[in-house]
């Protein structure tokens, strides 16, 4: 398993006129560089591991995280106590 080097820390959300979340603003450091980013994401483009990727690339941020280890992430950031129950 590759070490990760970027870090995630979820800052807040805003939502639709519907009630439902529209976007996630999180902040990302990459402890390599020491470059953080704050990004705003859509709650599909959260989910997916490959959109991250993209997203991240985009702000010369590399993501090599696997599926399941990008759903640990979201579980930590998103629901703490729920992470710290599954260690």
């Amino acid at each position: 398993m590759l070490e990760t080097t970027l870090t995630f820390k979820f800052l807040g959300h805003t939502k639709r006129d519907d009630g439902l979340i529209g976007r996630y603003q999180l902040e990302v450091t990459d402890s390599r560089s020491g470059k953080t980013a704050t990004i705003s994401v859509e709650p599909r483009h959260l989910a997916s591991a490959r959109s991250m990727k993209r997203i991240l690339l985009d702000r010369c941020m590399f993501y090599r995280a696997t599926r399941k280890e990008h759903d640990q992430m979201l579980l930590a950031i998103l629901d703490p106590q729920s992470a710290a129950i599954q260690e």
